[in-house]
């Protein structure tokens, strides 16, 4: 990917975060309205603990749940492997 793309992809997820993370709505004079200021971090911080604490059976669920519209008999092992896959992407060394 080149640079500008990685760019582009930085700057999506900042917004995305920063629309998720409710700091728009905070009271006026409040110091991280409208700042991205540690949004990174707090994201972070809860990403370790999200994926130490999936309950990885319920997931495994929702995914053949959310596969099992194809009507496929693999959709179980489909399901692992989808897992699986994530967890290495997003995981990265950590994987």
């Amino acid at each position: 990917m080149k640079q500008f793309q990685l760019d582009n992809r930085r700057h999506e997820m900042l917004e995305a975060l920063y629309a998720k993370s409710g700091r728009a709505h905070l009271p006026k004079g409040d110091p991280l309205r409208s700042t991205y200021t540690g949004l990174w971090q707090e994201f972070c911080q809860d990403l370790g603990p999200n994926f130490r604490d999936t309950d990885y059976e319920q997931l495994h669920a929702d995914v053949c749940q959310a596969m099992d519209d194809t009507g496929s008999v693999m959709t179980a092992k489909q399901a692992h492997q989808a897992i699986a896959t994530c967890r290495r992407h997003l995981l990265g060394k950590w994987a």
